[in-house]
């Protein structure tokens, strides 16, 4: 299903000490009046441009999410009184239990090429924390060319890994929810803890460039954060305008479209092909496979191309 105008916006506002003009990019974004806005927080700057973005994208009645670190900023924020949906970023490097703060509902945690084999430990914290949700996105591309020249994601094998450990391992998720992002990785997670993963009801497949849309610190759009296509610029080009371009139909076509390397696989109906932009990143093409699929379709994701592309 295409959608005129996406309703579900990620925006990354800050990365490496970098914003750009948040509150042009918040304007463009109300405009489109989306259900929902991912705000996406890196450091101490982003946190300081929370209020005027909020107060913006407020106007529109959307509801807020906001990924941020554990710094005392961000902490700080969950006393100022706004109504979003706080979800608190970690990483690999060691315990957070006694890091968040009072009341923390939400946690996020990227099992990449580089973090996947954390993701039992990670787990095991999460389950002792008072915290209900725990989200396992996608990398993000964007971010991932920027800071190292490339996307780190993990091949099939390394999932595999992972899960087996975390099967062996007496984790208890009683009362929790993990919200799992890639399909295959939430097939490995559901078959160990079925009442935390839950089902997907009426999965559609790859939702970029219909429902979703990414906008990172500068203001440039794509598809989604997991996919490097460029579409326009928010400060040069109205949203619409974008949405509308030939660029956006082109790509909308290709992830809708069965990937050759998928046409006779008797698990299609289940995946749909998976996430196209990791097949994107992994071989350059819309078309490919995705590299998580343990059916071994694909190449190994290990050393991953990195750059983003304009069309």
């Amino acid at each position: 299903m295409e959608f005129p105008l996406p309703v579900r916006v990620r925006w990354d506002v800050d990365f490496g000490g970098r914003v750009g003009r948040p509150k042009r990019i918040a304007r463009q974004i109300r405009g489109i009046a989306p259900l929902f806005v991912d705000l996406r927080m890196e450091g101490d700057r982003g946190m300081a441009e929370l209020s005027a973005v909020f107060t913006e994208l407020n106007k529109c009645g959307a509801r807020v999410g906001v990924t941020a670190p554990l710094s005392p900023r961000s902490v700080a924020a969950v006393r100022w009184g706004y109504p979003i949906d706080l979800v608190w970023s970690i990483g690999a490097g060691g315990p957070f239990r006694g890091l968040l703060p009072e009341g923390a509902r939400a946690v996020a945690f990227t099992p990449d090429a580089d973090t996947i084999g954390a993701l039992p430990a990670v787990l095991e914290e999460f389950a002792g924390t008072g915290a209900r949700d725990l989200h396992l996105p996608n990398v993000n591309a964007i971010r991932a060319v920027a800071a190292m020249g490339h996307v780190p994601i993990p091949a099939a094998g390394q999932v595999r890994e992972a899960c087996e450990e975390i099967a062996r391992a007496a984790i208890d998720l009683a009362g929790k929810t993990l919200v799992v992002h890639d399909y295959f990785l939430w097939k490995a997670l559901r078959e160990r803890f079925p009442a935390a993963v839950g089902d997907r009801i009426d999965f559609a497949g790859c939702q970029a460039g219909s429902s979703l849309v990414h906008v990172d610190w500068d203001g440039n759009v794509y598809p989604c954060d997991s996919l490097p296509i460029r579409l326009g610029n928010l400060l040069e080009t109205p949203f619409e305008r974008i949405w509308r371009s030939p660029a956006r139909e082109k790509v909308f076509a290709a992830i809708k479209a069965t990937p050759g390397a998928c046409a006779r696989c008797g698990a299609y109906s289940g995946c749909l092909g998976g996430c196209r932009g990791l097949a994107y990143i992994a071989d350059g093409s819309l078309d490919s496979p995705d590299p998580s699929c343990p059916r071994g379709a694909g190449p190994s994701a290990q050393g991953a191309r990195g750059g983003t592309r304009d069309h």
